[in-house]
């Protein structure tokens, strides 16, 4: 199974999403400096990195991070799709990934990353759904340096990633 982490803030979600052989980890454009970001992509070595894109105001920033990162991916919202192939594609070369509210197309319309919650979805249901491939939202520090993991560790035990 697929698994892609968004919203990668910090470097024990991308140390995680590494340990978990997640194939994609991405990163929402604005929400993190690009520093911050091109350190914990030095230490994360294995997922493809994603470039999460909320509008088409941000075509500068990302461009920028385009050259700046090795980004594999851009996740835009469905209505965005023409704005960035045209943008980015022919630029860059980048798979364009698309986004839904159930559900992420990456490129390959084979493949469906059926976004889950383990909060409030039970490993079990999820099993059932038997999907090609996951996403899972990373979340901030309840104290700062302090995750817990436990929800995603019964996941992944449940889907035999672990």
């Amino acid at each position: 199974m697929l698994i892609k982490f968004n919203h990668i803030k910090d470097l024990s979600d991308a140390r995680y999403a590494s340990a978990a052989m997640a194939e994609w980890i991405g990163f929402s454009v604005g929400e993190l400096p690009i520093q911050q970001v091109q350190e914990i992509v030095g230490w994360c070595a294995g997922p493809k990195i994603t470039l999460e894109v909320g509008n088409t105001d941000t075509l500068e920033t990302v461009q920028s991070w385009c050259t700046l990162l090795p980004v594999e991916a851009i996740e835009c919202p469905q209505e965005d799709v023409d704005f960035w192939k045209q943008q980015l594609l022919a630029e860059y070369q980048y798979i364009l990934n698309t986004s839904g509210n159930q559900s992420i197309a990456l490129g390959d319309p084979n493949i469906t990353i059926n976004k889950v919650n383990p909060a409030v979805q039970s490993p079990s249901d999820i099993k059932a759904l038997n999907p090609v491939a996951i996403s899972l939202d990373c979340e901030k520090d309840m104290v700062v340096g302090m995750k817990n993991y436990d929800l995603w560790n019964d996941l992944l035990e449940t889907l035999e990633i672990w």
